[in-house]
């Protein structure tokens, strides 16, 4: 297995615990208020991390 398979296996492990965090936390959040909007600028970058690390699983990219 090469090091970016492994990584995006971590990354993409990680990111989904990350959302599944941050769709309990939209369980206690009120739209409109100061954390809500800080957690929904935080899906940008979990599900970016998510797609990417899909995206190199599934062609199976290895660079290195």
């Amino acid at each position: 297995m090469g090091f970016l398979k492994a990584a995006s296996q971590l990354v993409l492990g990680v990111s989904i615990l990350f959302l599944l965090l941050l769709g309990f936390s939209f369980l206690y959040l009120e739209p409109g208020s100061g954390p809500y909007v800080v957690a929904v600028l935080t899906l940008v970058p979990i599900v970016l991390s998510l797609g990417a690390s899909i995206v190199i699983l599934y062609t199976g990219w290895d660079p290195f």
